[in-house]
């Protein structure tokens, strides 16, 4: 059990490590700190996303085969964290079709999923203080 547990998290973290971002910066962090993944948030367009600065467009790329959207989920909001971000809006996930998956097999080519966010900070978010 504890060695599917340990190939498990080997298996997620290469996921993790093939997802590339590139980022345009619109704003600083409005507080100056950073946060772990596990406190940036998600959002989908159409949510109700409370008042927010955007601090960043982030796209996401990963090739399909050593990927998944948890991967590209996790990268993006580790990197919005860095950038002082709290949460992200995510865009849709663009994933390859079938004549590029056939072309990369034939070819030996990697065929890629694609996602864009925006990493944003809403104070609202903010835990309230002790």
């Amino acid at each position: 059990m504890r060695s599917r547990v340990l190939v498990g998290l080997v298996w997620l973290l290469a996921a993790a490590a093939c997802v590339s971002v590139n980022r345009s910066i619109l704003a600083p962090s409005p507080t100056g700190r950073t946060f772990p993944l596990e406190a940036v948030g998600v959002y989908f367009r159409g949510d109700s996303i409370p008042q927010h600065t955007r601090l960043a467009i982030l796209n996401a790329r990963g090739d399909a085969d050593m990927t998944n959207e948890a991967a590209m989920i996790d990268k993006l909001r580790e990197e919005a964290g860095k950038l002082g971000a709290n949460a992200i809006i995510l865009g849709d996930l663009e994933e390859p079709g079938t004549g590029a998956r056939i072309a990369g097999a034939v070819f030996g080519t990697s065929t890629n999923r694609e996602t864009q966010a925006i990493a944003i900070y809403a104070p609202s978010l903010e835990p309230a203080p002790n």
